[in-house]
C-alpha cells in the first residue's frame, strides 16, 4: 500500500499487478467499485490504510454507493401499484397497421434422412418378424472364441476342416 497524496492511493496484492484507488472519485482501476457501487478489496485496503495512520473514513457504509441504501429502498417501493383488468377487458387496438408473423423459411443445412425414433419405438420388437442383434454376442472370426473379437484377438488362426494345435496342421 502506498499513498501517494491526497485522495491517491497505489494497492498492489502482487508486485507486477498494482491498482490506483481515488478515494474522492471512488474509483479504482480494476473497476471493481464502479461496476458494483460497492468498495472493492483495493478500495477497501486503501481505506483501512487510510483509517490506520489517522485519517477519518468513518463507517464503510459510507462509502457505499446510494442505491444500496435502505432510504432508496423504501423510496422504490412507496409507490403502489394499481390491479389492472383481464385480458378478456382490454379494448381493441384501433392501431391502422396489423403485426403478422414473419414467413417461414428452412435453414440451409442437410436435411434429415429419416425421422428420429423415440425411446419406445425402440424397445419394441420389430414388425418384421425377423430377430434383431440387440443384446447378442459376436465371436472372433479367427479362433471362433465370444469373449472378443478379431481385433483384440491373439488367438490361434481357425481354417475350415482342419484344426491347428501349437502351430501344427492336424487333419
Amino acid at each position: 500500500m502506498q499513498w501517494n497524496g491526497g485522495d491517491l492511493y497505489e494497492v498492489s496484492g502482487k508486485p507486477t499487478d498494482p491498482h490506483v484507488v481515488n478515494l474522492a472519485m471512488r474509483t479504482c482501476s480494476c473497476s471493481g467499485w464502479e461496476i458494483t457501487g460497492m468498495p472493492y478489496r483495493h478500495a477497501v485496503a486503501a481505506l483501512w490504510f487510510m483509517a490506520t495512520n489517522g485519517g477519518r473514513v468513518g463507517a464503510l457504509e459510507s462509502w457505499v454507493h446510494p442505491v444500496h441504501t435502505m432510504d432508496r429502498w423504501k423510496l422504490v417501493y412507496s409507490f403502489k401499484i394499481n390491479p389492472i383488468n383481464g385480458m378478456t377487458l382490454w379494448k381493441k387496438s384501433e392501431a391502422p397497421t396489423t403485426i403478422i408473423a414473419p414467413k417461414h423459411h428452412t435453414m440451409a443445412a442437410r436435411p434429415k434422412k429419416a425421422t428420429k425414433r423415440s425411446v419406445v419405438e425402440n424397445d419394441d420388437v420389430p414388425a418384421t418378424g425377423k430377430l434383431t442383434r440387440k443384446n447378442t454376442f459376436g465371436a472372433c472370426s479367427r479362433c471362433g472364441s465370444t469373449d472378443y473379437n478379431v481385433r483384440t484377438c491373439t488367438g490361434l488362426l481357425k481354417k475350415k476342416g482342419k484344426r491347428q494345435l501349437n502351430g501344427i496342421l492336424l487333419h
